[in-house]
């Protein structure tokens, strides 16, 4: 069961989010029984909300089952291109991606989780997720180093520190050495946090009181050693005083 449904009573609003965030979550469409068990919501509620979020274009039939619609797209694009962050600096990102010959981007604090507002790849590279969770990759770890230890507190009570692979800290104190040596060096770096085969490097800065981290992150067969610890960092600390000059 997801997080929701540890919550003892929702109001409207927030069992439709409840519902959106699930089938954001799959990899394709859904039934409502499915939903309802994973939510602990009756199946009369669930196709309620679903019949709701269809009939106003968010949610598509197919069959019996349910997804979202492509309207969230529509949504999402509007907002990314009103923000200064996301405007001044996806060209410096996509340089960064071609002098790295690695993926790059740029990844936001939205609440407790982080968005990856903008991501750009090399002829050698390939699109990469990076995980909401901010605890398990270098641009989180970036942000949460960037954070008072009290609003980290408030973040990991929030999110928690579920485990991507065995390389990934899911001890409070192990993290908070972590960011200790992360705001000492100015620089966030992950081995295998996320996915075995990567490793990243970030560097977070705040605009406008939104915290952001320019990072970069390839295969762990190239980007290790000296090429992890310094050549890229100095390249990703390039790009953000960059950013911040121009904003």
């Amino acid at each position: 069961m997801t997080e929701w449904s540890q919550v003892p009573t929702l109001s409207a609003p927030k069992k439709t989010f409840a519902l959106i965030e699930a089938m954001a979550d799959r990899d394709g469409p859904v039934g409502v029984s499915a939903l309802a068990d994973e939510l602990d919501f009756t199946r009369s509620t669930t196709y309620k909300h679903l019949a709701t979020l269809r009939e106003l274009g968010y949610v598509r039939k197919v069959g019996v089952e349910y997804s979202l619609s492509y309207r969230f797209v529509l949504f999402g694009t509007r907002i990314r291109g009103r923000s200064p962050l996301y405007r001044t600096s996806n060209e410096l990102i996509d340089q960064l991606a071609e002098t790295t010959n690695e993926t790059a981007g740029l990844f936001v604090k939205q609440g407790s989780y982080g968005v990856n507002l903008y991501q750009s790849t090399s002829d050698s590279s390939e699109t990469v997720e990076i995980d909401e969770h901010l605890h398990c990759t270098a641009p989180g770890k970036a942000i949460l180093a960037h954070l008072s230890d009290e609003q980290v507190e408030d973040v990991l009570d929030a999110s928690g520190l579920p485990a991507r692979t065995d390389n990934t800290i899911t001890d409070a104190d192990v993290l908070a050495s972590d960011l200790s040596n992360i705001r000492e060096r100015g620089i966030a770096i992950e081995r295998g946090e996320q996915r075995t085969d990567q490793n990243g490097v970030a560097v977070a800065f705040e605009h406008d009181g939104e915290v952001a981290a320019v990072y970069v992150v390839g295969h762990a067969d190239r980007l290790s050693n000296k090429r992890l610890e310094e050549n890229i960092p100095g390249m990703v600390l390039g790009t953000v005083r960059r950013t911040k000059e121009l904003l």
